[in-house]
């Protein structure tokens, strides 16, 4: 038998009582999306509501000021994103609008992307695919109908510092990326408040 001395015994305990509060807190962590109340909780997605403006490149055009906007909806099962670009593009000859609804399946562990876009069912993943989260990182898989060894990744990365998504989309051809087609940033829209009072110009002469 191994008598551990007073001291040692200390740390033992110690040491015991920081892996389980370890434990704890990665079961907590892997659980987070397994809520009692039975509803969809994301802490990254919670970055994204409210209004954006979206800037950047679409297959080597630049496109500026289009709109997005992001809630939770349906008691909170799913995530809408709106995006409504002001611009014509030139190879559809109509303005850019994709709606997004973002579920999360929890037995097999995995987001549920639902898309409508301007390019109807005729999309090659025919607006539904997985995603996977990663930290800030929010992984999007298009897989297409009709080829199986090519796929759309498209990343949503949330930039604390900034406060800002980054949000990037490639062609996957069996299992290798090319280089980005889409490459866009959201920052916060900036809104002036109607009631706002605007201060008049003193006029010259008599002041009152």
């Amino acid at each position: 038998m191994i008598i551990l001395s007073a001291k040692m015994a200390r740390v033992k305990n110690i040491t015991l009582l920081f892996v389980c509060s370890l434990i704890a807190s990665v079961s907590l962590a892997q659980n987070d999306k397994d809520p009692a109340d039975g509803l969809f909780h994301d802490d990254l997605l919670d970055h994204f509501v409210g209004q954006w403006t979206v800037s950047g490149t679409a297959h080597g055009k630049f496109f500026d000021h289009m709109k997005l906007d992001a809630e939770w909806i349906v008691n909170h099962q799913y995530f809408r994103i709106h995006m409504q670009g002001t611009e014509i593009v030139p190879w559809l000859g109509i303005p850019m609008e994709v709606w997004t609804y973002t579920g999360y399946n929890h037995k097999a562990k995995h987001y549920v992307v639902h898309e409508i876009s301007v390019f109807g069912a005729d999309d090659p993943n025919e607006g539904f695919c997985h995603a996977y989260r990663t930290g800030n990182e929010l992984k999007v898989i298009h897989k297409f109908v009709t080829t199986a060894d090519t796929v759309i990744v498209q990343r949503l990365i949330w930039e604390p510092a900034p406060g800002s998504w980054h949000m990037e989309s490639r062609m996957e051809i069996s299992g290798k990326e090319g280089e980005p087609f889409l490459d866009l940033r959201a920052v916060p829209m900036v809104t002036t408040s109607p009631t706002a009072k605007k201060k008049q110009p003193i006029k010259s002469g008599k002041q009152p």
